[in-house]
């Protein structure tokens, strides 16, 4: 129960940070697309879409392998086996991250030419290479935390300390008047102040990394199997994450790769609620799976979908009917995007509809079917963005999207009826999607020519004020029955 009550309140103190971190971080990007642009913003998007795929490996799966093995080691009271661990991880990340930093200053101009094919951003070269350098062990660093179990202290120096240090220095620098440079330079160096912090955060929870030991055995026969199929999981699942942003920039222009991740930046709205529901139904699904209460564990999976369904299905109607309106926050040039938006709010749908469904197979034992899962559709989705991207543009890549959700909760959701005998959807469903469609298009009708003349701000709080009716609505249609059984779901964690 100590225990319980401990990941309880590391995972709410960590959605805590991630909610807070995507709300700051929209209005900062509403800042930032406003000054700088969508080319500009297409050149940080491939930037860190680079950094991304980089990362795969710089540590061969080792590094994704640190909170498991640190747990493990920490819970048995084998501190050497923590510490080489760690040591090796860092030193193979060392090898490999130094290289690729140095590759960046000395060939930059072919990385942007001949690799990346965008000339734009050959002056930011080296710069995304310093990134790559800290952000490579700041990873590290972030998972060793995890499996140490000091997430609250690491989301203190993340969240309230790194973000509000990057958006001091930005503005700084923008009257500065470095542009895009500036932004980057203020990215690294709150990430070199949170590296820091956290090495300080880790040296002092382990005492033993204070002492040098000449000793440095290898990685055992457990810990290179588990990197080593992690590391080719990452690879065929990155695919699928990066796929669609490397695919873009060959064969659309670098505007609409910044379009794209503003489109993306409004999107992570709309997980919110699945997210929030996914960390008090974690703890649930694994202790009743555990104890064979399938019927249980059907009814609280049954009860946090429709919660979630009913919750999120307000903000997906609002975005979609308001797309246009919400991208012009960023820019008139962002507009063009609004499309693109509509068909990922689309697929945002499909996902919420579908529940938690990759959760209950993670928490019942079903995980290989799920990795199986994310690399076939990874592997099918890269595909399908050469076809798409090239034929139609942006519109392609939402087509793309949609699909990619549909097959992944499709597979989910079939492996989770068959293994277990668990069904998500219900009758009241189709009322509450048909109420709001009408209510959606009556608010549309009523405000769309007061907001398509409205000051940038007057529109911020417009839209603000039509999704509270939309937020405070949801309410009409749980039943008196049901409010108090997703409080006792909430009381069941604790």
């Amino acid at each position: 129960m100590v225990l319980l009550k401990k990941i309880v309140d590391q995972s709410s103190f960590y959605l805590l940070g991630n909610i807070i971190s995507i709300i700051v971080g929209f209005f900062f990007k509403i800042y930032v697309s406003n000054v700088l642009g969508t080319e500009a913003i297409g050149l940080y998007a491939l930037g860190i879409t680079m950094i991304g795929v980089v990362s795969i490996f710089l540590t061969f799966g080792f590094g994704n392998g640190l909170v498991r093995f640190i747990s493990k080691y920490n819970a048995t009271n084998s501190f050497l086996n923590l510490f080489y661990y760690i040591i090796n991880t860092s030193f193979i990340n060392l090898c490999v991250v130094v290289p690729i930093s140095f590759s960046f200053f000395f060939f930059s101009k072919a990385i942007a030419y001949k690799i990346l094919n965008t000339p734009q951003i050959e002056p930011f070269i080296h710069l995304f290479g310093i990134m790559i350098f800290i952000n490579s062990f700041l990873v590290i660093c972030e998972q060793i935390i995890r499996g140490l179990q000091e997430v609250k202290k690491s989301t203190i120096i993340n969240t309230f300390l790194r973000i509000p240090l990057k958006i001091g220095l930005t503005i700084l620098f923008f009257f500065m008047g470095w542009g895009l440079k500036g932004f980057i330079i203020a990215e690294f160096l709150a990430a070199f102040l949170a590296l820091i912090l956290l090495i300080i955060l880790i040296k002092k929870t382990l005492p033993l990394l204070n002492r040098f030991i000449l000793k440095f055995p290898l990685f055992n026969k457990e810990e290179k199997k588990y990197s080593f199929n992690l590391l080719i999981t990452n690879c065929v699942y990155a695919l699928g994450s990066y796929g669609d942003k490397i695919i873009l920039i060959y064969f659309l222009s670098i505007s609409e790769l910044g379009i794209y991740s503003v489109v993306l930046t409004i999107a992570t709205f709309v997980p919110l609620v699945l997210t929030s529901v996914n960390s008090i139904l974690s703890p649930i699904v694994s202790q009743l799976h555990s104890q064979n209460k399938l019927k249980e564990l059907k009814y609280y999976f049954q009860l946090s979908g429709k919660f979630v369904f009913k919750l999120s299905f307000p903000l997906i109607v609002f975005i979609f009917i308001f797309s246009d309106s919400i991208m012009s926050l960023f820019g008139d040039d962002f507009i063009r995007g609004s499309s693109l938006l509509s068909l990922i709010i689309l697929g945002q749908f499909i996902n919420i509809s579908m529940g938690s469904v990759g959760l209950m197979l993670q928490m019942t034992g079903l995980e290989k079917p799920m990795r199986n899962i994310l690399i076939i559709s990874s592997l099918i989705t890269f595909t399908l963005y050469f076809l798409f991207i090239e034929k139609w543009g942006l519109i392609g890549l939402g087509i793309v999207y949609i699909f990619n959700i549909i097959f992944q909760n499709i597979a989910c959701t079939y492996i989770l009826n068959k293994r277990l005998s668990i069904f998500l959807f219900q009758k009241d469903y189709v009322k509450v999607l048909l109420l709001f469609l009408v209510l959606g298009v009556f608010i549309y009708l009523f405000f769309n020519k007061i907001i398509i003349v409205a000051s940038p701000f007057l529109l911020i709080i417009l839209l603000f004020s039509i999704y509270i009716i939309f937020f405070f609505l949801w309410m009409l249609f749980f039943s008196k029955k049901e409010l108090p059984l997703i409080l006792k779901t909430i009381n069941f964690k604790l």
